[in-house]
């Protein structure tokens, strides 16, 4: 007897008992039934007769190399959600290519009745939970050893060490395939970056940070009503057709928000009954609508034909975007993080822990009571610390500038800073409705008057030493000529695709020293060479040549290139693991320093920090004394 249906395409698959008795598990009399088929698979009910046992199977059978794979991965999956939580999954048997079928591929698992109710929350939420909390990655990283499918979507599960790198893979990944699938998105136009550069670091960094740890824990990838029912032979519940990895665990949840499906908030809470919500739990909504994001993406891959996908994906980046404007920089840095916030103190203190002792932080930023206590807690000494500090913006009487820098000195627990610069009202920073920050912009043109209150700080003994940040020449130029102290540090944007190598030889001249913000880079924002070309941060091939050649990391030779430069550098890292690779760099040989420097003059110069977008205008200006 021949089986046939005809698939999407409009090729006919013929299945018959000849055929598959290239199974050995199916050597005996049976009989085939079409169990219903999808746009990429087709499936069937397999009876098998042995010694007068009648034994039931399901079976799917897919066509092509996307086909095959579908298939091992969705084995793969079900086998080890299966070792994990038994059977609250089908228990898989068997996959393979049919020898008289080219082309074709099958998976076949235990057949199970299914009613179509959604099972209850309590027995189906503890399962999930078990599944997660029993679950070990084999190797401790996010993942998976095979490609699983969402559909007949690949899914990028590429080992990494971090959830957030895991995510943004998988986020990039799924990105093309609607392209390639979908064709141009022009609503992506900044979205993508300001996604994977500003929201995703913001939302999942803090996670695996502060001391923080997440288990990779096995999830079934694709969990939502469609692929659960209750099995009517045990009356429990039962998961199938998985696209596993191991994930942060309430990646799980982001398919069961109920404007998606069925699922409601009595499963959420009774999952958590048993898992209690990942820290920092403030974030728990926004983390959800990213997962839940990133299943719209998957959505809109599979049916590019249904445009309410791509407009829900748009409108949620829009939304979380909105949000989160300054990303991981406003939680912890130590740039930005809320007063009283116990994560930037626990950072610093690893690491002071690990060596460090040079700290970059702000009045504005309103974190320097933790940046205090974390050093007043650690027992070094002060005189071994370097604290930078940054007043607000449009000061220029002595008066408001002390009361400013002992407003810093109190709350940073100190007798003395060694840097301040831009008092502004009320010591914050004032902004506009939409995040902007309220310019004077008489008042910032004349920051040589600034400058000269500031310098009677150091005559009084309130500040040693005094500087500037984001001075170009002629802004350094023209304080000069009534400055009776010279800035002691300029902090300035430094990297390979800015070597800032005409301002490095003006300050040295000048016996000011510079401080590189920025060393690797980030979203760009001001091509200063047309015919430069930089996606996002930097992972020059040049860069990651060398840092093969010495077995380090590209970010370990870029911060040992503008070190050797004589340049302090302040990289923002909040991993652990970063932490330490920041501290060790090394020297290298005079052949590869020139060749890292040159870069710029093959491929042009690129400033990240973007002054049109942040103020609206350009402080960088050479021809013209703009704002500061």
């Amino acid at each position: 007897m021949d089986f046939e249906a005809e698939s999407g395409t409009g090729q006919r698959l013929a299945i018959d008992a000849l055929i598959l008795s290239e199974i050995p598990f199916f050597n005996r009399p049976l009989t085939v039934t079409s169990h219903g088929s999808s746009a990429w698979a087709f499936s069937y009910r397999i009876d098998v007769c042995d010694n007068a046992i009648w034994e039931s199977f399901f079976m799917k059978v897919s066509l092509g190399d996307h086909g095959r794979e579908s298939l091992k991965g969705e084995f793969e999956s079900t086998a080890a959600i299966h070792a994990v939580v038994g059977d609250f999954s089908s228990k898989p048997i068997g996959w393979g290519s049919f020898k008289q079928l080219p082309g074709a591929h099958y998976y076949f698992c235990r057949f199970h009745e299914l009613s179509d109710e959604l099972p209850e929350p309590e027995e189906f939420c503890k399962e999930v939970a078990n599944l997660h909390l029993k679950s070990e990655a084999p190797n401790g990283k996010f993942g998976f050893h095979v490609t699983t499918y969402n559909g007949d979507l690949p899914q990028d599960n590429t080992y990494t060490d971090t959830w957030e790198q895991f995510f943004i893979n998988g986020f990039k990944h799924m990105i093309k395939l609607n392209i390639i699938r979908g064709g141009p998105w022009p609503a992506l136009e900044g979205l993508e970056a300001a996604m994977l550069e500003k929201v995703i670091p913001r939302l999942l960094r803090p996670l695996e940070t502060a001391g923080r740890f997440i288990k990779p824990a096995l999830v079934h990838g694709d969990l939502w009503c469609g692929n659960t029912a209750v099995d009517t032979s045990r009356d429990r519940p039962l998961i199938f057709d998985p696209s596993s990895f191991y994930a942060h665990n309430e990646y799980e949840l982001g398919n069961w928000r109920p404007e998606r499906n069925k699922f409601s908030r009595r499963y959420f809470n009774t999952y958590h009954s048993y898992v209690p919500k990942s820290a920092p739990e403030e974030d728990y909504d926004d983390r959800n609508a990213l997962y839940s994001l990133r299943f719209n993406l998957q959505a809109a891959a599979l049916f590019p034909e249904v445009s309410s996908f791509r407009d829900s994906v748009i409108d949620g980046m829009k939304t979380l975007v909105q949000k989160y404007p300054r990303g991981f920089e406003e939680y912890l840095g130590t740039f930005q993080g809320d007063a009283g916030n116990g994560k930037v103190k626990e950072a610093v203190l690893y690491a002071l822990s690990k060596g460090y002792r040079h700290f970059d932080t702000a009045t504005a930023y309103g974190n320097e009571v933790e940046v205090g206590d974390a050093i007043r807690e650690s027992g070094i000494p002060r005189n071994e610390i370097f604290i930078t500090t940054k007043l607000a913006q449009t000061w220029h009487e002595e008066s408001d500038v002390e009361k400013a820098l002992d407003q810093s000195l109190e709350a940073l627990q100190m007798d003395y800073v060694p840097h301040a610069y831009k008092p502004g009202p009320a010591n914050t920073t004032l902004r506009h409705p939409n995040g902007k920050p309220v310019i004077d912009y008489d008042m910032s043109r004349r920051y040589p008057e600034t400058w000269a209150a500031m310098e009677k700080l150091v005559y009084n003994g309130k500040a040693r030493l005094i500087g500037v940040s984001n001075f170009n020449i002629l802004k350094l130029r023209r304080l000069l000529e009534t400055a009776k102290i010279p800035p002691a540090v300029n902090q300035v944007e430094i990297h390979p695709y800015l070597p800032q190598s005409e301002l490095l030889a003006f300050c040295r001249d000048k016996q000011i020293h510079l401080m590189a913000h920025q060393p690797l880079g980030g979203r760009p924002a001001v091509v200063v060479n047309p015919n430069a070309s930089c996606p996002g941060p930097i992972f020059d091939l040049d860069i990651a040549d060398i840092a093969r050649s010495y077995k380090k990391s590209s970010a370990q030779i870029i911060l040992s290139w503008i070190v050797q430069r004589n340049i302090s550098v302040i990289p923002r890292s909040v991993h652990e693991h970063h932490i330490l690779e920041n501290l060790d760099l090394l020297h290298l040989s005079n052949n590869d320093m020139e060749r890292i420097s040159n870069i710029t003059s093959l491929k042009g110069e690129i400033r990240y920090l973007d002054p049109m977008d942040h103020i609206g205008f350009n402080i960088f200006d050479e021809n013209a004394d703009e704002p500061i």
